[in-house]
């Protein structure tokens, strides 16, 4: 990246002080030499989804995790997420690492996508969440919302 730390034209290795030498014609970071001057191949409509269109808004998300949280059939245990983390219990929400982190009752060093479909398989006695499904980011959302909630009332 010529635009990084060592940019010859950042303040802290201009050598000239008042004078710029990398002024717009010759600025390796300005828009005319910029690679992503023009066209950023980050942004734009032949990007490849990863699914189908799922939700319009985090809220719809958070609402559709909430819904599932609760859930009893998700599993064949009859138990739901709601069964062992109410009121925010055995979820060590005061720690403050986020994910990914080591969890003793997994043995490993998790994501909460993996945190996620660990209970689904083991308490619950039910199916993973397929990657990048509706169900699995709805479920993220979800908890990531009721830590948030949880850190700003402890």
């Amino acid at each position: 990246n010529p635009c990084g730390a060592n940019n010859p034209c950042g303040a802290s290795m201009n050598p000239c002080g008042g004078m710029n030498p990398c002024g717009a014609n010759n600025n390796p970071c300005g828009a005319a030499m910029n690679p992503c001057g023009g066209s950023n191949p980050c942004s734009g409509s032949e990007n490849t989804p990863i699914r189908s269109h799922a939700f319009n808004s985090t809220d719809e998300a958070i609402s559709l995790g909430k819904k599932l949280w609760a859930d009893e059939s998700l599993g064949t245990s009859e138990v739901a997420c709601l069964s062992c983390h109410a009121d925010y219990e055995l979820l060590n929400l005061d720690k403050k690492e986020g994910f990914p982190h080591y969890v003793k009752m997994v043995g490993d060093v998790v994501t909460l996508d993996q945190m996620i479909n660990y209970c689904m398989i083991n308490p619950m006695k039910g199916k993973a969440f397929k990657k990048n499904s509706k169900e699995q980011t709805a479920m993220a959302a979800y908890y990531q919302a009721y830590r948030a909630e949880y850190l700003r009332t402890h």
